[in-house]
């Protein structure tokens, strides 16, 4: 599937089932999981596609820098909540180990040891290491990029690196299916953040507010109308 296909998926499957009870998590969470959606495909390099190499390093980028934008504008508390449970040698550490591991990914052949679970449970613990409560988003995030990739003809070595590999051959990767996914994935990512606890939260006390600022200005509205009545008599 396409790589906007797999961001999307990955984040619908992220947030529908993990369920971010804070703004912190819903916005760390959702990229994360977007983010575990398309890593996998780093090694179409070996493959000759050179530029869908470039797109999917410009996801993350653009994912990180999302993040931190949210952090320092909106105060969302993403710094807070990855100090208090991680500190920076860790957090070193396991981008590091990250990187290493994505490295010698993208060395190997297209849909071999970057779709594989061996892969899966290497990144997912270092993206623990590096600030647990996001690690199950990402994790959730690659495993719907293997699982949807296995609908198509090319074979996925989920096994690596024993096996032949595995594929339904059920459609194309950039077929009717993949429109499909793409669509159906972002309407539910849109449904699942207006539903979600936290943004459930704010619309509540924006509500709550409206209904403070409606009855202030009736009441004002009573004042003026009982001075008026009080200089005709």
């Amino acid at each position: 599937m396409l790589g906007k296909t797999h961001f999307s998926v990955g984040m619908a499957a992220g947030l529908a089932l993990c369920r971010p009870q804070s703004i912190t998590m819903l916005v760390a969470g959702t990229a994360l999981a977007g983010f575990g959606g398309i890593i996998s495909d780093i090694d179409v390099g070996t493959s000759g596609a050179y530029n869908k190499v470039d797109r999917i390093i410009g996801w993350a980028v653009g994912t990180i820098t999302g993040i931190v934008i949210a952090d320092v504008i909106f105060h969302v508390g993403i710094y807070d909540r990855l100090m208090a449970d991680s500190n920076i040698a860790r957090i070193i550490t396991g981008i590091l180990a990250f990187l290493c591991i994505c490295i010698f990914g993208m060395k190997q052949p297209h849909r071999s040891f970057m779709h594989s679970i061996l892969a899966l449970l290497g990144l997912g613990f270092f993206v623990y290491i590096i600030f647990p409560d996001v690690a199950p988003y990402f994790s959730i995030g690659f495993i719907s990029h293997m699982v949807i990739d296995a609908l198509n003809g090319k074979r996925e070595k989920l096994f690596w690196p024993i096996g032949k590999g595995f594929a339904l051959r059920m459609c194309s990767s950039n077929g009717l299916v993949n429109k499909l996914l793409f669509h159906i994935s972002n309407l539910l990512v849109l449904i699942l953040i207006l539903t979600s606890r936290p943004v459930l939260f704010i619309l509540i006390n924006i509500r709550g507010l409206l209904q403070k600022i409606k009855y202030m200005y009736l009441m004002s509205c009573f004042r003026i109308q009982d001075i008026f009545i009080l200089q005709v008599y």
